[in-house]
């Protein structure tokens, strides 16, 4: 029997209700609308599809939305001053800043530069301190994203042994100490880990996260019968999305897997205007 899809949009479809009612309760109050600014700061396709993903759900929640385009912030100096502005401005509820960031910008100063309270992508220190401390508010939306797809399978979480292939500040790392806070015991998988090595770890995992970027690393021989395989990575091949699971062969043998595209994908930009509404609430306080 073939492994149940978890789509992401569906839970994305509820959460964004939610944000809905939050929203008109704000107006209720005589309060303003939630405001998010994207600055792009390339042409990156990946970048700028993510930030056309942010402005269509805005419309479509009532949230207020404005670009800054890379022209604008054309400069280390020119980027810094920007954050800085938007750091400042009281009608701005939210931030995000577009990585990576051109060559010959320094991205530790471009995040120390924004107020951790409008870190609607959770990559400033602060943010991913307080997850450290178990006090996290504004988590990256992504590892968020493939954390409440996994519980979306309704299986049991502690307990649990997990693989986490890739290491990034915004899937890899968070994921673990989320995971972690549930009591699944976890590996994460890196450069530094062998092949032969990633085939034992996957192998004995019930939940198995790949987010590496690279189009087909987790083999489907792999996945252990009945695991839970959420794919983060969305490659373009061809012309066509690839996650970083062979998923044909991994669809076989796991009990709950996410599809590339309608995967993780459509819940990310969803939890990232949930943290929004979260920014925007520890404004107001």
């Amino acid at each position: 029997m073939e492994a149940k899809r978890l789509e992401g949009k569906v839970i994305a479809a509820g959460l964004q209700e939610k944000i809905v009612a939050k929203i008109g309760s704000f107006a209720g109050a005589g309060l303003p609308r939630p405001s998010l600014v994207a600055i792009q700061t390339s042409e990156d396709p990946s970048a700028v599809w993510y930030i056309n993903s942010q402005e269509k759900l805005a419309a479509k929640l009532g949230i207020d939305f404005r670009r800054i385009m890379p022209d604008q912030v054309k400069g280390e100096n020119a980027l810094l001053q920007k954050v800085r502005e938007l750091s400042d401005d009281k009608t701005v509820h939210g931030l995000f800043i577009s990585m990576p960031l051109p060559e010959g910008i320094n991205s530790d100063k471009v995040l120390l530069a924004m107020d951790p309270k409008k870190d609607v992508e959770g990559v400033h220190p602060t943010s991913l301190g307080l997850i450290v401390l178990r006090r996290g508010k504004l988590i990256p939306p992504t590892a968020f994203a493939a954390y409440t797809l996994i519980k979306a399978s309704g299986i049991m979480l502690r307990g649990k042994k997990a693989a986490i292939v890739g290491q990034s500040a915004i899937v890899g790392r968070p994921l673990q100490l989320l995971l972690g806070e549930a009591r699944v015991t976890t590996l994460v998988c890196n450069t530094g880990t062998t092949d032969e090595d990633m085939k034992k770890i996957v192998g004995a995992a019930e939940i198995v996260v790949a987010c590496s970027g690279k189009p087909g690393l987790v083999k489907g021989a792999w996945i252990k019968q009945g695991a839970v395989v959420i794919d983060v990575g969305t490659t373009e091949v061809d012309g066509k999305l690839q996650g970083d699971v062979e998923f044909d062969e991994a669809v076989k043998k796991a009990g709950f897997i996410t599809p590339v595209p309608g995967g993780v994908g459509p819940l990310t930009v969803t939890m990232l205007m949930e943290n929004l509404i979260i920014a925007y609430e520890w404004q107001m306080k």
